[in-house]
């Protein structure tokens, strides 16, 4: 299916999930899904390698929320060593 819609896929580290998590909650007042927080390195990585040019618009869709990873993202966000996604 990506051949034949011209599309591509990469992955995302938990650190860059929880990086962007932790931008989107701080910037924006979203709690979001692990996954959702994915979609915004994602977009930065194909941006930067040129794969989004500049002038097209990019819509992230976030369909789950941080709630649903309440223990998952209190682990993430305590000091250094106290686990991760």
């Amino acid at each position: 299916m990506l051949r034949q819609t011209k599309g591509t896929a990469l992955t995302v580290t938990d650190d860059e999930m929880l990086h962007a998590g932790r931008e989107l909650a701080s910037l924006e007042g979203i709690f979001a899904a692990p996954e959702g927080a994915a979609t915004v390195i994602a977009t930065r990585k194909l941006a930067a390698s040129g794969w989004i040019k500049p002038e097209e618009t990019v819509v992230l869709f976030n369909t789950g929320t941080g709630y649903k990873y309440a223990e998952a993202w209190q682990r993430a966000l305590q000091p250094a060593g106290g686990g991760g996604l």
